[in-house]
């Protein structure tokens, strides 16, 4: 059942609401395709196309983002696929928007207390990292062990699976490759780059297979009985006056023909053959040469593949990686799912080690606005102890504290006049008078008649006179 965007009301099949006249044809247009993606993507995931699925879910989504039932399915094609961080953020998404009775809840409280598998899976994208690191840095041997650990503990790490067969088919093991790509094949059957990887694979394994021409059989066996008799395929004459007079007879025809006939054609077909034999092996010359050109060509593309998996690298590891960003985002995610239990000053801490490693990074996604709900969950709570705490610091004229409390304060609640305030008063302490105007009119703005509005057109007053 359908329910009307402004006022809530269950639609009829009109195409205006019976209730409140808004216009609701095109709105139910748009959730009619929403549904029929997420129809598709479901198809799609129980023939474990799972690439095919997250295609179609990531549609339905972008019509209708309140699609809790493609939101939840697309996070448990994220987990199948071993791309847990993935998968939470849409459980985390889809609780937001259906609170009540939405089985999201019991997927992140299942992953949560299961302090087990929450290891396993943290410790193998730390190893997967680990081993992105070591690829980088041309350790192949290194990284492939820990790759071969990774897959062992966690086979649903496709990443894994698809690096690890990318090494081995570098150091020319197109076999145990192939076995990998067979293996993400089975669990996401419309995976594009396991299937471009499979291909070369098989191309090279073609390639490297010999033909080897069988030889014909010199003997015919028969059994009779219990005994095998082994029968030459030659047969021999019966008698040795017909051999002798075969031999001569030949010889003497032979020898006419030769002299008479025989023998210019014999020269000319000589050197015919000669020739065949001769533009044969530059034939076979050629094609090894065309072979070891399309072997190299090949093998400057799988590393070149390498080289973008190295510089792919840079946005996932180190200190201000990516990766550390998701870790901390996740940490507050568990402890936002306390419920009234939560520490918001313990989740506010893990929301600025997301911004200490550039949260940019998470723009265009939908972590970034997992990130912005619970920031807004636990604004004003927050906002006040950075507040207090930097009203303290400003007693003390320790303006550099401050200043950093005051700014995360106003952060968390832009509406917070008294902290607006003091912040503009420690701009001004530090004779940055720009921001300070600047702060002193946001107070302004959002309580003109207040005592502190008055004060904030008195500095302004003063700081235009300077």
């Amino acid at each position: 059942m359908l329910f009307c965007y402004r006022c809530g009301v269950a639609l009829s099949e009109k195409s205006y609401c019976t209730s409140c006249g808004a216009d609701v044809g095109r709105y139910k247009k748009i959730l009619y395709m929403s549904n029929r993606y997420y129809n598709r993507g479901l198809e799609k995931a129980q023939i474990r196309d799972l690439t095919g699925a997250v295609e179609d879910l990531r549609q339905s989504l972008k019509l209708y983002k309140r699609n809790t039932q493609a939101r939840n399915l697309l996070g448990l094609v994220y987990f199948e696929m071993g791309e847990t961080v993935s998968a939470m953020a849409e459980w985390v998404l889809s609780t937001h928007f259906q609170k009540d009775k939405n089985i999201a809840n019991d997927y992140i409280e299942t992953l949560m207390t299961n302090q087990v598998l929450l290891d396993n899976i943290n410790s193998s994208i730390k190893k997967y990292n680990q081993a992105l690191n070591l690829c980088k840095q041309d350790s192949l041997d290194v990284a492939k062990i820990s790759l071969k650990r990774v897959v062992s503990n966690n086979p649903r790490l496709l990443n894994a699976h698809l690096l690890l067969a990318l090494i081995l088919m570098k150091e020319e093991d197109y076999a145990a490759a192939k076995k990998e790509l067979i293996l993400v094949r089975r669990i996401d059957r419309g995976n594009i780059t396991a299937a471009l990887y499979l291909r070369m694979a098989e191309e090279n394994l073609n390639t490297d297979t010999k033909r080897k021409k069988k030889s014909a059989d010199t003997a015919v066996t028969i059994q009779s009985g219990n005994e095998i008799i082994i029968q030459p395929n030659n047969r021999k004459e019966n008698t040795f006056l017909s051999v002798f007079l075969n031999i001569f007879v030949g010889l003497l025809i032979g020898l006419l023909v030769g002299w008479f006939v025989l023998g210019p054609i014999r020269v000319r077909l000589q050197r015919t053959e000669e020739n065949k034999e001769l533009a044969n092996a530059y034939e076979e010359i050629n094609l090894k040469s065309t072979t070891i050109s399309t072997l190299e060509q090949q093998k400057n593309s799988v590393t070149v593949q390498m080289e973008g998996l190295k510089d792919q690298l840079d946005a996932y590891e180190g200190n201000n990686g990516i990766m550390d960003g998701y870790k901390h985002l996740l940490m507050a995610v568990k402890e936002y799912s306390k419920g009234d239990a939560a520490d918001k000053n313990l989740i506010a801490s893990y929301l600025d080690k997301v911004d200490q490693n550039n949260s940019e990074k998470l723009k265009d996604s939908e972590f970034l606005e997992v990130y912005n709900i619970l920031k807004t969950s636990i604004g004003e709570s927050v906002a006040d102890t950075y507040y207090e705490n930097g009203y303290n610091a400003y007693r003390q004229e320790d303006y550099v504290t401050a200043l950093e409390n005051f700014k995360k304060a106003v952060e968390y609640n832009s509406e917070n006049v008294d902290a607006l305030y003091y912040l503009a008063c420690t701009y001004m302490a530090n004779k940055d008078y720009d921001n300070a105007k600047y702060y002193f009119n946001s107070v302004i703005n959002l309580s003109p008649d207040s005592e502190l509005g008055n004060k904030a057109n008195n500095y302004i007053a003063e700081i235009d006179s300077m």
